[in-house]
């Protein structure tokens, strides 16, 4: 069906392609490279929404197999370009295959499936509920429809009577868009991908704490799992169709890379850490609040004097604005006015 196409071009093809392509650039980053591989994997669909918007904002009223086809295009060439990417990521898969014995792998994959049970569970019982998501959905679907984005004083779609208020960048409403012009292709409807969101970031987010706390000592990645999954909250957040964990898992990639480049300043590290910056930002007004600290942390923590404080800012603020940034620049100055807007009371 629908999920399984949408699920196995953007999260494992496209997901690999991304994954890949970073380990491309391992010799410059000289970073963990599981982790560097879950940080790939999950830029995959947040790649799809950012080529999504520039596309619809700047070539509007095309029809779906071309908004297919453009998202397919840079793909295929980071596909193209990865390099050696590709045998170090089928290195890596390998190393996970034959560390299978580890009892603190059967801990992670036991986790793993009760993820998975959880979200067949959802996805077959709990259709589009609750406020926010229901939110983004209807204002993926008006992107859908119309085939373009354009900046406006007010987002209200006239046809529905439907008043977007969300303040954040349009990733997670333009995933809705993306499961929606693939179903056009194909000739069928769903939402199950777009759902499906919340559960593929909870355990990505999982993932990644995993595999940076395993880089010290095996057993503290299964502490450390455990203390992030026990918690009654992390089960709302797993539970409730939300953007949260798509946030949660962008703002843990983004700490793990300001650690990484203050450990060694490099200027592969800065750009990835802005790049990572910019996608946190496009998900999420807090990403946008939090890349101004970000930059403002960098120049007053670096040391030297203000050219070599400034000089990792420079290599971090195109992919910053270009992930993501660039969005709340547009709608401040040409549409809503972002968090300067006046608030109008109904």
């Amino acid at each position: 069906g629908l999920f399984w196409t949408v699920f196995g071009l953007t999260n494992l093809l496209f997901g690999a392609v991304t994954a890949a392509w970073l380990l491309r650039w391992q010799p410059r980053l000289f970073l963990q490279e599981l982790p560097l591989i879950i940080v790939g994997v999950g830029l995959a669909p947040f790649l799809v929404s950012l080529v999504l918007y520039y596309a619809l904002m700047l070539l509007p009223g095309l029809s779906a197999p071309a908004y297919v086809a453009l998202v397919a295009l840079p793909m295929v060439l980071l596909a193209a370009t990865a390099g050696s990417g590709w045998a170090r990521l089928c290195t890596m898969l390998g190393r996970i295959v034959r560390g299978f014995p580890d009892p603190t792998m059967w801990l992670f994959w036991l986790g793993s499936l009760a993820v998975v049970a959880i979200g067949v569970l959802l996805l077959l019982n709990k259709p589009l509920v609750d406020h926010d998501v229901l939110e983004y959905g209807v204002q993926g679907s008006v992107f859908l429809r119309d085939k373009t984005i354009q900046f406006v004083r007010h987002r209200l779609d006239p046809a529905t009577g439907f008043y977007y208020v969300g303040l954040h960048g349009f990733s997670f409403p333009l995933l809705f868009t993306w499961e929606g012009l693939l179903g056009e292709v194909f000739g069928v409807h769903g939402d199950a991908w777009s759902r499906s969101i919340t559960i593929w970031y909870s355990w990505l987010s999982i993932a990644l704490a995993w595999s940076l706390f395993r880089v010290a000592r095996p057993w503290l990645a299964v502490a450390g799992a455990l203390a992030m999954t026990l918690p009654l909250g992390f089960l709302f957040l797993i539970m409730v169709y939300h953007l949260d964990s798509y946030r949660i898992f962008l703002f843990s990639a983004v700490m793990a890379a300001l650690v990484a480049a203050f450990r060694e300043s490099t200027s592969a590290r800065w750009l990835l850490l802005g790049t990572l910056a910019g996608a946190h930002a496009f998900v999420h007004s807090l990403g946008a609040i939090l890349g101004g600290i970000l930059v403002l942390v960098v120049v007053l923590v670096s040391s030297g004097g203000i050219a070599e404080r400034l000089r990792p800012v420079l290599w971090m603020i195109g992919p910053l604005l270009l992930a993501g940034g660039l969005h709340y620049v547009l709608d401040t100055f040409l549409g809503t006015g972002w968090i300067f807007k006046d608030i109008i009371w109904f």
